[in-house]
């Protein structure tokens, strides 16, 4: 990704906005457990989430297990008080990956009371933010384009499930 397209990131991250009505478009599409969760999630997160929601409503307006999908799949970064991925932690992890790939595993830690707990959670957050949305009643074909939304596919889509994961992959990275 290109450093002004990092810097335009960064800029929408300070200031995001979620509308009334996106709220309520949220509860429409979720379950209750999983609208409150999404409502836990940071704001930047939120609409992060929402504009990956609406790049793949565009491209598969009936898929209501992809479009919960988009809106929980980053959770586990900040639905959790305590353990949060905060935007100081973000800048770091993309410097990190810039300049020295190999150091987020050596720095990352499960231990929610640590300073390297956050690069943990960035590094695993598609399991947990599955585990979260499982607990929240969604289904098990959005739990799993949860937990695969960083697996890259090595081949063309083979099935619906992988077709479901490209589109959201293609939103987040357009997001």
């Amino acid at each position: 990704m290109s450093a002004l397209y990092r810097v335009q990131q960064f800029l929408a991250a300070l200031w995001p906005r979620v509308t009334p009505s996106e709220r309520t478009l949220v509860a429409e599409c979720l379950p209750p457990a999983a609208a409150a969760l999404f409502g836990r999630m940071a704001r930047r997160d939120q609409r992060h989430s929402l504009d990956v929601f609406h790049r793949v409503r565009q491209a598969a307006p009936d898929q209501t297990d992809l479009a919960a999908a988009a809106l929980l799949h980053d959770a586990a970064k900040t639905a959790l008080p305590g353990r949060r991925l905060r935007l100081h932690h973000r800048v770091l992890i993309v410097l990190l990956q810039a300049t020295r790939p190999g150091w987020m595993q050596q720095i990352a830690r499960n231990d929610p009371g640590s300073w390297r707990y956050p690069f943990y959670l960035h590094m695993h957050h598609p399991a947990l933010s599955a585990e979260l949305a499982q607990r929240a009643g969604c289904t098990p074909l959005t739990v799993a384009l949860i937990r695969s939304h960083q697996e890259r596919l090595a081949h063309a889509p083979v099935d619906e499930t992988e077709r479901l994961l490209a589109l959201l992959q293609r939103a987040d990275d357009a997001s």
